[in-house]
């Protein structure tokens, strides 16, 4: 068998071999999709596929992974040709019709994986275009803007100084903080505590401007209109750039932003984007309540590591409202940033796109960001998206638009439709309980079908999931984070489809402190529909009873119950919002440091660092030392990107034999120190090897991850949201007994007042 198993592997790394049986493959599947056979045949010619998969799962050459996606999909598409021709239930109009939606939720979800399998055909690689070769009178102005509204003025002004301070000609760039907080609109509220609020928020950004000495410049104007994207269009008539970078207020740029991106530019006349990844310094809620970050590859890397990348080699990869440049002239050409959705980013990619135009991905992460620090936020956040991309497929369809080629019209498909998630899977998470509780029979199939065809589909999306993806997304993971969103933005996305022009741009709040753990309001649908999945088996095991003909699909039901019963489990440990109160989030470092302490000097390495405080691992013993360390002000001296010292003092916290923490002293009172500070903690765009490593699992330990989160977790989660269940429907029936007492009936109001009492 080894020697079976070697020939066969040296075949297929054979590139004309490999390319020769990948025609063959494909010639095979278009003739066997849709060919009739026994139920015991398709679970056959399933087996023998997971064979080949199982021989060649491990080698990741581009014609070998044709060759896994397209036989993962040959699978797909057999079991979506029987299951559209053999599953659905017409015994009566209620299965008909929960039928159909199920099989719709499964539709779409195949439509998604077929254009995911396009999207990851080919990856584009991008190197930086040096631009030392060029001299500095040939290099294009930039104008760096800076949108904000409501957002904390610290969080703006670290974004300001460290984009001030990029490596680049001085004279060949500005940096302007476009402040919609400050209109005259906002400035003549008529609540007076808005008012007043608005009016202090935009002195202290003009004073912070006024004293920053720099390149830093205040924009405002006079209405709030179109939201961001006016705000960065009339920015667009009062500057003059030849280049545009955008930067939200939270997005931190490294020194090197510009010298990796504007080459582009200058190599490719027809550019008119630099897309470049977005990172965060912090955990989202579900990775924070979940205690996920920094163990899994982030939700955000699939994106920026992978999606992108495959819709830059389809000449379709899009603006993400920030992180990005635009070519000035070219955005000016179809009226600035577009308005018509709330996603004006990709809706202006879009439109450039279809004149022809082209744009880049670069993806080398080089903004450090701040994500939503509660679910409610987070859903804020993803409800805009999810509008918005709904928004462009219905307005806008990339299938109508003309100007665009095939393939960006698949790729902007993909990246409108895959928002249409949240139905899906609310569909799948509330489907198996009507089964269970009402024997609603919306998936007609018997046991030996679903071997034969359901569960080989299952395992083969699973297994191509884990090939493409496992090193920017664990298998689950999506499932878990869709499914959570789902309950949420689903309303969402209804209200689109009602009018698709009603949506208003809403701002993601940042730079939340959580002081206390707490139960995140949101909590209430989870928890029903986590009870009712509970509940659901009881059902099933009286089905099991009563119905043994149906055993089966109670089986099968079950196997997909159990699934909605951990994905739910999760959900509601990620409702529990644990305490968040730092001020600044540290960065993992291992640059050298020196430590004074009267009149001794220490070296060592820093382990992490932020605006706030420091850790270093000493390179010495200092037990002799920890009673002038301790509890006293120290001065550090740290390398900047430049290799110069720079000095600043602090006062230890903790130390021990090996390691001293500190906390920095009134370093913002110095903006000179602090725009130093900044540049240390910032700067440097390599220390995400020390933040953000690659990390691949398999299904089956991805899956026992999860589980064992949630054993660990969730009793103490769901016993808080139980009481707090109950208490929500105490208050929900007092105020109803209340309102009947205002009618005047004296039994109800004698029963109000004693249900007070419990």
């Amino acid at each position: 068998m080894k020697v079976i198993y070697n020939l066969v592997v040296n075949l297929i790394n054979n590139e004309k071999i490999a390319k020769i049986a990948l025609v063959i493959l494909l010639l095979i599947y278009g003739f066997f999709i849709t060919l009739p056979t026994q139920t015991l045949n398709q679970l056959i010619i399933s087996l023998l596929f997971f064979g080949v998969l199982i021989v060649i799962f491990r080698h990741r050459t581009e014609y070998i992974k044709l060759i896994v996606i397209f036989s993962t999909l040959f699978i797909t598409l057999r079991y979506f040709y029987w299951r559209t021709f053999n599953t659905i239930n017409t015994d009566n109009i209620l299965n008909f019709i929960l039928s159909m939606l199920l099989y719709f939720a499964e539709f779409y979800s195949i439509i998604i994986a077929v254009l995911g399998a396009f999207i990851a055909l080919r990856l584009l690689e991008r190197n930086r275009i040096d631009i030392r070769s060029y001299k500095p009178e040939e290099l294009p102005t930039v104008d760096i803007f800076i949108p904000t509204y409501n957002e904390p003025v610290d969080v703006v002004k670290i974004t300001a100084l460290a984009a001030s301070s990029l490596d680049y000609p001085k004279d060949k760039f500005k940096v302007y903080i476009l402040d919609d907080g400050g209109t005259t609109q906002k400035l003549n509220d008529p609540d007076p505590e808005k008012r007043k609020e608005n009016i202090e928020r935009a002195n202290a950004l003009k004073e912070f401007v006024k004293n920053a000495n720099t390149n830093i410049y205040y924009l405002t104007r006079e209405k709030n209109l179109h939201a961001k994207a006016g705000n960065i269009n009339e920015a667009l008539k009062k500057t003059d750039g030849d280049l545009i970078l955008i930067l939200d207020c939270d997005h931190i740029p490294t020194q090197d932003f510009l010298r990796n991106t504007v080459g582009f530019f200058l190599k490719y006349p027809k550019l008119f984007l630099v897309q470049t990844p977005h990172s965060f310094q912090n955990p989202d809620p579900i990775e924070k309540n979940l205690e996920l970050f920094r163990k899994v590859p982030s939700e955000n890397d699939m994106f920026y590591k992978f999606i992108q990348k495959g819709l830059d080699f389809w000449s379709c990869s899009f603006f993400c409202g920030s992180a990005a440049i635009l070519r000035r002239k070219y955005l000016n050409e179809v009226g600035g940033v577009q308005g018509t959705t709330i996603t004006e980013d990709a809706e202006t990619a879009l439109e450039l796109h279809s004149r022809g135009l082209d744009s880049a991905y670069f993806g080398k992460k080089m903004v450090y960001g701040l994500q939503p620090e509660t679910f409610s936020s987070f859903i804020v956040q993803r409800s805009r998206w999810a509008q918005g991309m709904v928004q462009i497929f219905l307005l806008k369809n990339p299938l109508l638009k003309k100007g665009l080629k095939w393939y960006q019209k698949i790729g902007y498909l993909n990246s409108s439709f895959f928002w249409f998630f949240g139905i899906a899977r609310a569909i799948f998470l509330i489907a198996p309980t009507f089964y269970l509780f009402f024997g609603a029979r919306i998936y007609d199939a018997t046991l030996e079908e679903s071997l034969a065809y359901a569960i080989p589909h299952f395992i083969g999306s699973v297994l191509l999931s884990n090939y493409l993806y496992a090193r920017v997304r664990w298998n689950f993971f999506s499932e878990l984070y869709e499914a959570l969103q789902s309950l949420f933005i689903l309303p969402a996305i209804l209200s689109v489809f009602i009018n698709p022009r009603k949506p208003t741009f809403k701002v993601t709040p940042k730079g939340e402190n959580i002081e206390e753990e707490f139960l995140n309001p949101f909590y209430k649908p989870i928890y029903i529909l986590f009870n009712l999945t509970v509940l659901s088996f009881f059902f099933a095991v009286y089905r099991w009873i009563e119905y043994p003909d149906e055993r089966g699909t109670i089986l099968i039901t079950l196997f997909w119950q159990t699934f909605n019963f951990l994905i739910l489990a999760l959900g509601i440990i990620s409702m529990l919002e644990k305490p968040e109160r730092r001020r600044a989030y540290r960065i993992p470092s291992d640059d050298f440091a020196f430590v004074y302490v009267n009149n001794k000097t220490f070296s060592g390495k820093i382990k992490d660092i932020s605006l706030t405080g420091i850790w270093i691992e000493a390179d010495q013993d200092l037990t002799n030392y920890l009673s002038e360390i301790r509890d006293n002000y120290i001065k550090f001296a740290i390398k900047d990107i430049r290799g110069i010292l720079f000095t600043i003092e602090g006062k230890v916290v903790n130390a021990n034999s090996k390691n001293i923490r500190a906390t920095f002293f009134n370093v913002e009172k110095d903006l000179k120190s602090f725009r130093k500070l900044v540049e240390i903690v910032y700067s440097d765009s390599t220390i995400w090897q020390f933040w953000d490593p690659d990390k691949e699992a398999s299904p089956i330990y991805s899956l026992k991850f999860l589980t064992k989160i949630a054993i660990i977790n969730f009793r103490r989660a769901y016993i808080l949201a139980t009481k707090e269940f109950i208490n929500e429907i105490k208050k929900l029936f007092y105020n109803i007994l209340i309102n009947l007492k205002s009618q005047g009936d004296k039994v109800w109001a004698y029963l109000a007042r004693n249900l007070k009492k419990i």
